[in-house]
């Protein structure tokens, strides 16, 4: 590595230019990170109050005048706004007494140093002020000795801070150019320049939402753990800086759902990785295949920045789904090829959108991995956020009211606290104003999708914008057509014609040019970089669409229905339902098909309803205890109808695992349709989520069946949970069962298979809370939790309760408690969901303040063995 020619800087002032050396160093420390490390130089800022040590016996300037001999400063920066200085026995001021010197060694050097740059600023003067007379006689001593330096060359003007830093920088540039070891310096910097705005530009593209640039960058939560406490201590025990990231680059997954910001993330630490002098390399790993990835790296490489990709300090690859056919082999492929360079992989966690897996597609990768997750925002971010767009849009409603207003819309919405997500929503509600009231995505992304057509600019040519109702039609019909043809992307050529005849044959006159600019310049389009293919950026965006046409195509809407096309995409039917919230049609077809399903699962696997082992378990199980439950599910197990694997592990306890365990979860699931029992619980439950207008009596069956598919899963992970212990993972087409290493990472193979056996209830919830629940869910919910007879279910359903807590849900969980056995498993396990929800889940005091006095009670009934334990007892609990 070639060394850095380093330059030191002097940099004098009189006082009243403190923010001005702060521009100095701000300006140093921005260089040495950009152009000047790429031209083989560094600065050095040097000044008086940080380098020269106080000395006894001499005055102050002969001390700095000492140890400003002996830095041997390469540059003189002079700076004077007002105030001129305190004169010296050599000037009328320590800086003039400074800048004099400078130029006496400039004259006598060969070399023509130090350089010397000399800026006078302009402050404006307050003529009121008590000692006007002492500053207008120091601003006409800064304008006499600006006159004297005019003859001695070039000085420069600035009006405020922000010229000031770009004058210096201007400066600093052009004198990297001109003393830069390098032999093509002009040429090296032109390169540099293009790159950086390059960086720049990738990053800002990255940020726009709607054909709008984020107001604010948001530095997201990069955690080692999943969960991000409220406790801002807590929350920094796990978070990982980005600086760790670039400066010790190794290969990591950083885990996300979609809409979290992956992308921006990645442009964000490219451009940051630079700016520290290193070169990381981006690619969307949606721009390749497994057999051209190798070809398209280096060839990015050799584009982008002009390097060999050896000389690459970190790849990164984004838009990574590990389900998605070819995906696994693609990053195999990079990591065998390129051994030495560290991979940072972004994992977008739901990206399952018309996915295709293969039994071939499973590959093994022996490279070690870490991996980091990417948080929620917290509310202190979204204030930001808030404030940052009312500042922008000069809204004039309150920013703590609008930021309510967000955060309450985001919950209603199930949206996660994105930065997107957020301007999504105070986009649409800052067009309707105090009308916009969330119902669902399919509202939200109707007065977007409005939005969007109102303000885009449309040609001079045109008489009139054009009627957002023919888009919604045209557009639902091309869905179709891509979904009928199963390939999502398309060329122009395809989306023109396909649509210039079904626009012919429905008489809609429609500029399809217009249509397609709009579509891309807002993001809801965008090009494959390397085959100029066009496709959707979010699938919801398609769901819409089809969602739209399934309304006004009575035929389509019959063919998503007999082909189960929701079964592979559960948005079809969430952005359906949302159309009017009134949609008895996808309720009655989704009931009739899960209990088909469920008849197929009941009878092929063939485990007994009773199977529970939670029910004899104690308030802390022992190891003997699950081993006579595990006795007792083996029983059934080996009368199911489950594969010989699984039979085996219950009836040989020595059994040989060789045959990798996913292929025994895969054959269950492919065999018995477990993932579309899976897939078409979600898919009922979005749509029951959306149904506030649908006969009662039906959404009470449907949610009924949902539970019965529930206890379905939880049979299987019960007789599965001693293999999953031992394993660790299973996937399936896009389902995957697999667990998490922080919360599994235990020694003692029967306390691990006491542990996962022990969270499936809490991960049943998990799987679909977040397709179940809203607000408007909240009543019946809680009836069905009241009224379930099925004691593991109901337990379920409590938990639920805790996590979402709709209105009256503690009254609710308060009796449950109350009617459970003292010593039960059920009572810990509420206990624990409680504390779980009291550190990571509630943001409301109110909502501590209860579940910390449910967790008391729990605690209360344990100790003390009363079923319902005063106020008292329940104070007593610390």
């Amino acid at each position: 590595m070639e060394l850095l020619k380093v330059y030191k800087c002097f940099i004098s002032s009189p006082g009243d230019c403190k923010e001005e050396r702060e521009i100095c160093e701000q300006v140093i420390k921005e260089i040495n990170n950009g152009l000047a490390q790429y031209l083989g130089i560094n600065f050095t800022p040097f000044m008086w109050e940080y380098d020269v040590l106080p000395d006894i016996g001499k005055n102050g300037q002969e001390i700095i005048d000492e140890y400003i001999k002996k830095s041997h400063y390469d540059i003189f920066i002079g700076i004077m706004k007002n105030r001129f200085g305190h004169p010296t026995k050599k000037a009328g001021s320590g800086t003039e007494h400074e800048f004099n010197d400078a130029l006496e060694r400039k004259k006598k050097s060969s070399k023509s140093i130090p350089k010397i740059f000399f800026f006078f600023g302009k402050d404006s003067v307050d003529i009121d002020h008590p000692e006007i007379d002492k500053i207008v006689a120091q601003r006409k001593l800064v304008k006499e000795f600006k006159s004297c330096i005019q003859d001695n060359g070039l000085y420069v003007d600035f009006e405020n801070k922000d010229g000031f830093k770009k004058e210096l920088k201007e400066k600093l540039e052009l004198f990297i150019k001109e003393n830069s070891p390098l032999s093509n310096p002009n040429e090296k910097a032109q390169e540099v320049d293009t790159i950086i705005e390059k960086l720049n530009q990738d990053l800002e593209n990255s940020l726009k939402t709607y054909n709008e640039k984020s107001p604010v960058w948001i530095e997201p939560i990069i955690s080692s753990k999943r969960e991000v406490p409220n406790n801002p201590n807590k929350n920094m025990e796990h978070k990982i800086e980005i600086s760790s990231i670039i400066d010790g680059p190794k290969d990591i997954i950083i885990k996300a759902p979609a809409e979290f910001g992956l992308t921006s993330l990645a442009h964000y630490i490219k451009l940051e990785a630079w700016n520290k002098g290193k070169t990381f390399l981006y690619f969307n790993a949606k721009n390749t295949k497994k057999h051209k990835v190798i070809k398209d790296l280096k060839r990015e490489s050799e584009d982008y920045y002009k390097k060999e990709i050896k000389e690459i300090d970190c790849i990164i690859l984004d838009s990574v789904c590990f389900e998605e056919l070819g995906m696994m082999p693609l990053i195999k492929n990079v990591c065998t090829e390129f051994t030495e360079i560290p991979i940072l992989i972004l994992n977008t966690l739901d990206n399952n959108f018309f996915l295709k897996s293969d039994e071939d597609d499973k590959v093994e990768i022996k490279r070690p991995f870490t991996n980091y997750y990417l948080l929620p925002l917290p509310k202190n971010e979204l204030r930001s956020v808030v404030n940052s767009y009312t500042k922008d849009k000069a809204l004039t409603e309150d920013n703590d009211t609008i930021l309510e207003k967000v955060t309450k819309d985001l919950e209603t919405l199930n949206l996660h606290r994105t930065v997107k997500n957020c301007l999504s929503v105070l986009r649409a509600s800052s067009r309707i104003g105090s009308e916009y009231s969330p119902i669902n995505r399919t509202k939200l992304l109707e007065t977007i999708l409005s939005s969007i057509f109102e303000d885009y600019e449309i040609p001079t040519y045109h008489d009139k914008k054009p009627d957002i109702k023919d888009c919604n039609f045209v557009l639902g019909y091309f869905c179709q057509y891509l979904v009928e043809k199963n390939d999502f992307e398309f060329t122009e050529s395809i989306f023109k014609t396909v649509l210039k005849d079904f626009c012919e044959q429905n008489f809609i006159e429609l500029d399809l040019t217009y249509l397609l600019n709009l579509l891309v310049d807002n993001s809801i389009l965008t090009h494959n970089k390397f085959t100029q293919a066009i496709y959707f950026r979010n699938s919801y965006w398609v769901f819409y669409f089809i969602a739209q046409r399934m309304k006004m195509n009575k035929e389509f809407l019959e063919s998503v229905y007999s082909q189960k096309k929701y079964v592979d995409f559960p948005e079809i039917i969430e952005f359906y339902t949302g159309i009017d919230r009134n949609r008895d049609d996808a309720l009655e077809t989704l009931n009739q098909d899960l209990l088909e399903t469920l008849q197929t699962v009941k009878t092929k696997v063939n485990i007994p309803d009773t199977i529970n082992p939670y029910k004899s378990f104690s308030w802390k199980p022992k190891i003997e205890n699950l081993e006579r439950e595990e006795k007792k599910i083996g029983e059934d197990i080996v009368s199911s109808g489950l594969p010989d694997e699984v039979k085996d592990k219950y009836s040989d306890k020595y059994y040989n695992q060789i045959k990798p365990y996913n292929q025994v979860i895969n054959t269950v699931l492919r065999d018995y349709s477990f993932l579309v029992l899976m897939q078409q619980v979600s898919a009922s439950s979005r749509a029951l989520r959306n149904s506030d207008f649908v006969n009662h009596k039906m959404k009470s069956e449907l949610l009924n069946n949902i539970t019965v598919a529930w206890l379905e899963i939880n049979k299987l992970l019960i007789a599965l949970s001693p293999i999953l212990a031992d394993r660790g993972k299973a996937t399936f087409e896009g389902a995957k069962f697999e667990l998490a290493d922080d919360d599994f990472a235990i020694d003692d193979p029967n306390v691990k298979r006491t542990a996962v056996l022990l969270a499936v209830p809490t991960n049943v919830v998990r799987f679909f809370k977040d397709d179940l629940f809203s607000a408007k869910m909240g009543p019946l919910l809680i009836k069905k939790a009241e009224n379930e007879s099925n004691s593991l279910i109901k337990h379920e359903l409590m938990l639920l309760l805790i996590a979402e807590r709709p209105k009256h849900w503690n009254k609710v969980v308060d009796n449950y408690i109350i009617n459970l056995d003292k010593n039960s498993f059920y009572l810990s396990d509420v206990l624990s969901v409680l504390k779980y929800n009291i550190n990571f889940n509630a943001t409301e005091l109110g909502d501590k303040r209860i579940l910390n006095l449910l967790a008391k009670k729990c605690r209360a009934k344990h100790l003390y063995q009363k079923k319902n334990p005063d106020l008292g007892l329940i104070n007593k609990m610390k």
